[in-house]
């Protein structure tokens, strides 16, 4: 039977430090870029993906607290973070999956629990479809499968046109880029999401980035999903909620 949570809690405010180089950062040369990450705890791998333009400082309130149970593997993608980026080369979801793919093959991890944030959980998504003996469990929180599955669709389309118009030394060029991701990508539908075989967590905020007919038809398009609406919370329910955000993720991955 599939679960639905639905949890009162009021917000806790919190703030995103920018990235610093960690002693126990590395890279890892995979598919014309060069990724950086960190490893922390030991156990099983869960790898945390990150969202559009960000890195995985996102997770800075989970890290402590999965890593007493979980090996924690923090990965940014091209682009973001302390990452590289290809110019010339089309910035898809596919092309960061190919990445991801190529990532784990380097880091010798066989199978790995998924946590993807808005980009990151679409990227966790699409992981799974394609390569579904990678993937233990995955959690998703504020992943849409389709452009007109964000509620300020248009607004980005505006952000890009305002990018190209000052754009004259390609200072912009990746921002572009990014927002160019979100506007022409993904391209899924619902039926897509049937295929998908490991335990699946569906987190959105009640009034997240991403149309809550959109978060509930995901869910309900993945057999035997699980999902969880955090009230009081926007797209960055992880960073607002963190106490209840935690609580439910390390709930449903420690759950046999």
């Amino acid at each position: 039977m599939k679960k639905i949570f639905f949890i009162l809690i009021a917000i806790i405010s919190l703030n995103i430090s920018a990235q610093k180089l960690h002693e126990n950062g590395k890279y890892v040369d995979v598919n014309g870029v060069k990724l950086y990450y960190e490893i922390y705890g030991k156990g099983e791998p869960l790898l945390m993906i990150h969202g559009n333009g960000g890195s995985f400082v996102c997770f800075e309130n989970q890290v402590a607290e999965f890593s007493k149970h979980f090996k924690v593997v923090l990965v940014d993608c091209r682009g973001r973070g302390n990452s590289s980026y290809q110019k010339g080369v089309e910035l898809t979801f596919d092309l960061q999956v190919k990445d991801i793919n190529l990532f784990l093959d380097k880091l010798n991890i066989k199978k790995t629990n998924i946590l993807g944030w808005s980009d990151g959980g679409i990227i966790g998504l699409l992981f799974a479809i394609k390569y579904p003996e990678k993937v233990n469990k995955l959690v998703t929180s504020g992943a849409n499968i389709f452009p007109e599955g964000v509620v300020h669709f248009d607004d980005m389309k505006k952000t890009v046109a305002k990018l190209e118009n000052k754009n004259k030394n390609h200072e912009n060029d990746l921002d572009i880029d990014l927002n160019n991701l979100d506007i022409y990508y993904p391209n899924l539908k619902y039926s897509d999401l049937n295929v998908i075989k490991s335990k699946t967590l569906i987190i959105a905020g009640d009034h997240d980035e991403i149309k809550g007919e959109h978060t509930l038809k995901i869910y309900e398009s993945i057999p035997d999903a699980q999902l969880a609406i955090l009230p009081n919370s926007s797209h960055s329910a992880l960073i607002e909620n963190t106490t209840l955000f935690n609580e439910i993720v390390l709930h449903f991955l420690m759950q046999q």
